[in-house]
């Protein structure tokens, strides 16, 4: 099978009007899961476009997570199937919120991607090589803010639907712990202000959706872990198997340690969960490998009691594995 990684490169002048009006497009995420922040912009991109004279549609057929709450895509407009009169193998494909090919392969025919937007960096060298100026990686809060900053950019924020707007603000508020995360930009803050006087949503709105988001988390515990699982791929420090939950209160989840114990002993590969508290700011690291806690004690300077670590702030498993991405930050200092 031939890699991923090794695929030819795609001439520039091959993507000629990639964003002209009336094309196809299918706006996507990864195969694997859809968080919020993936939901929410394959949304906004597809209403955008449609604005502007093309085709386009929303779709994916992953799960989602637990933050993507029903209140919230009540109305939306991601589909689950190719609709029978749009034209698939004539569309071309933007991707939102993931930029490794590993986990868009089984999913999407890379030599028709025109654009990707992520907040996950590591693969922009990858992607500019495939579509130039296409490419709009960034290590940013959430990509529902370079979504929207799409928006600006064509001057039509103003003709954005209440819907989309309150999609975009539970991505924002998600991805960035409540705009507490230390990936949170000013751009973040600016573009959540913004779509919050645009929906007419108030401070409220935070509660509202992460009280949501624990009623479901707590209600189905399990699925809500399973759905959240990413490999962590060469990497010194992490498992190659990491779980994430962020909630409000962790105690809920803490109480049922053993059973969550239960459920990943079935794992093949060493396992961690983060398990992120936003009303206290810190996570609860969970790991069972001696080894493994070891790594994750020497370089977040946590201690483990019985499997588990409290870190006095909270990290987002994007910050982790970008801060332990030797390769990107070459800091192998900590080994020594």
């Amino acid at each position: 099978m031939k890699d991923v990684y090794s695929m030819e490169f795609i001439s520039e002048n091959d993507r000629t009007s990639a964003f002209s009006k009336n094309d196809l497009f299918i706006i996507t995420a990864g195969s694997s899961y859809l968080d919020i922040d993936a939901y929410a912009c394959a949304v906004a991109m597809a209403d955008l476009l449609n604005l502007q004279g093309a085709n386009a549609i929303a779709y994916s057929q992953a799960s989602c997570n637990y933050s993507v709450c029903s209140s919230l895509t009540e109305k939306s407009q991601l589909l689950r199937e190719i609709p029978k009169d749009f034209s698939e193998q004539d569309a071309n494909y933007i991707i939102v919120d993931v930029s490794d090919p590993v986990f868009l392969k089984s999913s999407v025919p890379l030599d028709r991607v025109v654009a990707v937007y992520d907040h996950h960096i590591g693969f922009e060298e990858y992607w500019h090589k495939r579509i130039g100026d296409g490419v709009h990686i960034e290590f940013i809060g959430a990509a529902a803010t370079l979504i929207y900053r799409e928006w600006k950019k064509e001057d039509l924020q103003n003709k954005m639907s209440r819907e989309t707007a309150i999609l975009l603000i539970a991505a924002i508020l998600d991805n960035t712990l409540n705009l507490t995360s230390a990936n949170t930009t000013e751009e973040d803050r600016t573009t959540f202000r913004a779509l919050c006087a645009q929906a007419g949503v108030g401070d409220g709105f935070r509660a509202l959706y992460f009280s949501e988001v624990q009623n479901g988390v707590e209600a189905d515990l399990k699925n809500a872990l399973f759905s959240d699982i990413k490999s962590v791929r060469d990497n010194a420090v992490l498992p190659p198997r990491m779980a994430q939950l962020c909630v409000w209160n962790a105690d809920s989840v803490l109480e049922r340690i053993d059973e969550i114990r239960d459920w990943f002993q079935l794992q093949e590969e060493p396992f961690m969960i983060n398990i992120i508290d936003l009303h206290r700011h810190c996570s609860y690291y969970v790991c069972d490998d001696d080894e493994y806690q070891q790594l994750l004690s020497r370089y977040f300077g946590v201690s483990f009691v019985s499997g588990i670590a409290k870190a006095s702030n909270a990290y987002l498993r994007k910050e982790m594995i970008k801060k332990t991405n030797f390769k990107t930050n070459g800091d192998k200092k900590w080994l020594n």
